[in-house]
């Protein structure tokens, strides 16, 4: 039995696992460039609006609770007696439109930082809808026997970033024209927008309609805080590749490569915002900025986790070609040696760094393709070399650009994706072990090629 092919495949087992340490490093690049890309993020949202999410209208309607109550006193000869005293509460009443009608049509684009590409966007906002003055006369029904005195209300409108406020915005407020001043004005909260409105009677119900229109400019995701007893949001984007986020998903959408409309519809029922309220009647109405339903601009094509992903089949790759190799040792007795091996291997490796490289610069596609093609044809000409026959190295070539061509099917498939890797190496090990399955593999290796050992010296030449 011919050792020295056992020590042979030793030094591949090792040399695979040497192997293994560029690829994990390749790992790292590729963590590494998603770090920059997010640190190009952060880069230009300091010079453009973030995230945006647009919460309200929420009317404010501070009140005055006068009320007498009665309490005992000790007077000074040490009597004790009962007063009348006026107590006064002041407080906040908080209201939610009863109907919110938001029609948005986003425009999008990109900002560049380097090679880095991020989405930014602008939102032409209309806001319509109705507000309705039952809960004043609720909170008059259950305080018969005191004193209300209202102020003056205020309409508040909360964004997350006030950097995306374009222009000032106009209110129309029960047929009057009102300007928003710069601030949402509620406790805990500073983004935003507000409008002083006339006082609102309180000895009948009415219905208070308004509308306005404005602007906001924000990147990456585009948000809206249901906060209202009935509410329709119906947007329109120039995005392809929107991702849905919030509590509800749309009730109706239509995504087109020019685009995408969709549709939410909540109730106060199926999007309860009375606990928003509660916190903001504590003075934290920032609150009323975190249950939001809206969509992220994704990208279509992320390169960094496509890479990332085809990165993790470089072992399979390597394991193949070299299986591959030492079969053809055996059967065509021939002699590799471990630095071809290693040339080979680091030529598989070298694909990646050209895949993740060029993905940068390039359409993900044209990477793959022009990194799979120099890989397969620097190999097709090392194999027909190695292997001393051009037919070999062109069958191996052709192999190897048919996994190549497998493992960007098996990418693009992101929901199937480990579903059809196992089902590639299943079919692999299967074909490996069909194909070897009448292997004499103690003949093969007895008769495996031994490196015959050229003498040193003058002395070993002569014996």
């Amino acid at each position: 039995m011919n050792q020295n092919f056992y020590l042979k495949l030793g030094i591949i087992f090792v040399l695979v696992l040497f192997l293994l340490i560029p690829q994990a490093f390749m790992l790292e690049l590729v963590g590494e460039r998603v770090n920059w890309r997010q640190q190009a993020y952060q880069s230009i949202g300091q010079s453009w609006p973030g995230m945006q999410t647009l919460a309200g209208p929420v009317l404010a309607i501070p009140y005055h609770l006068t009320y007498n109550t009665r309490e005992k006193i000790v007077d000074a000869d040490k009597r004790e007696r009962a007063v009348v005293k006026e107590v006064t509460v002041d407080d906040v009443l908080y209201l939610i439109p009863s109907q919110l009608n938001i029609r948005s049509q986003l425009e999008s684009s990109r900002r560049y930082r380097g090679i880095y590409e991020v989405p930014v966007y602008a939102s032409n906002l209309q806001v319509a809808g109705e507000f309705s003055n039952q809960a004043m006369l609720d909170l008059m029904a259950r305080n018969k026997d005191k004193k209300i005195r209202w102020e003056k209300p205020q309409l508040s409108v909360l964004v997350l970033d006030q950097r995306g406020i374009a222009a000032p915005p106009s209110l129309t407020w029960n047929d009057a024209q009102i300007a928003f001043q710069p601030g949402a004005n509620l406790p805990g909260t500073a983004a935003g927008m507000h409008a002083v409105v006339p006082d609102i009677a309180a000895d009948r119900e009415i219905r208070l309609p308004f509308d306005f229109h404005m602007e906001l400019r924000g990147m990456r995701s585009m948000n809206f805080a249901l906060l209202s007893e009935n509410t329709d949001v119906q947007l329109a984007a120039n995005w392809p590749h929107p991702s849905f986020t919030g509590e509800l998903l749309p009730e109706k959408r239509e995504i087109s490569a020019q685009g995408f409309t969709a549709q939410w519809r909540a109730s106060s029922f199926s999007y309860n915002v009375t606990g928003a309220l509660e916190q903001c009647h504590k003075g934290e109405c920032y609150a009323l900025l975190e249950r939001a339903v809206g969509f992220d601009l994704m990208r279509p094509v992320d390169i960094y986790q496509q890479s990332e992903r085809s990165i993790k089949y470089a072992a399979l790759f390597i394991i193949l070609t070299f299986v591959t190799l030492v079969l053809f040792e055996l059967l065509k007795k021939l002699r590799i040696h471990p630095i071809q091996y290693t040339l080979v291997g680091m030529a598989l490796l070298v694909f990646y760094l050209l895949l993740i490289s060029l993905s940068e610069h390039i359409a993900f596609l044209l990477a793959y393709t022009a990194g799979a093609l120099a890989s397969a044809g620097l190999l097709t000409l090392y194999f027909g070399a190695i292997l001393r026959s051009r037919k070999l190295g062109l069958i191996l070539g052709a192999g190897l650009s048919a996994l190549y061509a497998l493992l960007y099917v098996i990418l693009q498939a992101e929901e199937n994706a480990l579903l059809m890797g196992s089902l590639l190496i299943f079919a692999v090990l299967a074909g490996l072990m069909l194909v070897t399955r009448h292997f004499d593999w103690y003949a093969l290796a007895g008769q495996a090629v031994v490196p015959v050992r050229l003498p040193d010296t003058a002395a070993d030449m002569k014996k």
